[in-house]
């Protein structure tokens, strides 16, 4: 385990809860509905935040702190942190060899809807790519 800064990963674990209301809401919400061919009251209704949020922190938090420790790595021969650039190559490894094949996989043999899984990459990509900018300057 490489020492990383928690306030850092604290405050990058929340990163994808901003991006998610602006993503799915002003952004992209009547799209993300459609795809999921609900309406706003159908979610709303028997909503529990603690059940949809708190598994989303948790993960988002664990996705920082991962992010964190490759960016660890990656700073222990130079006697400092990583760069932005190298934030957003690892942002970009994680997003091209992890999340791209399990969206894929999703639609492949879960039948999911591509228009959904591409909203979905590209709600990971924004956010996973802020999250590494952000560890990579504060670390």
């Amino acid at each position: 385990m490489h020492d990383v800064n928690y306030l850092a990963v604290l405050v990058a674990g929340f990163l994808p809860m901003v991006v998610g209301m602006v993503w799915y809401g002003p952004l992209f919400g009547k799209r993300w509905l459609e795809l999921m061919e609900t309406t706003e009251e159908a979610i709303r209704k028997d909503f529990n935040p603690l059940k949809t949020y708190g598994p989303s922190v948790v993960l988002s938090l664990i996705t920082a702190w991962v992010l964190a420790q490759l960016l660890s790595m990656l700073g222990d021969g130079g006697g400092g942190g990583a760069s932005v650039m190298s934030g957003v190559h690892i942002a970009l490894l994680v997003l091209i060899g992890f999340n791209l094949p399990l969206q894929q996989q999703g639609v492949t043999f879960e039948k999911r809807k591509p228009g959904l899984a591409k909203l979905s990459f590209g709600y990971n990509a924004v956010s996973i790519l802020l999250q590494a900018i952000l560890l990579a300057i504060w670390t």
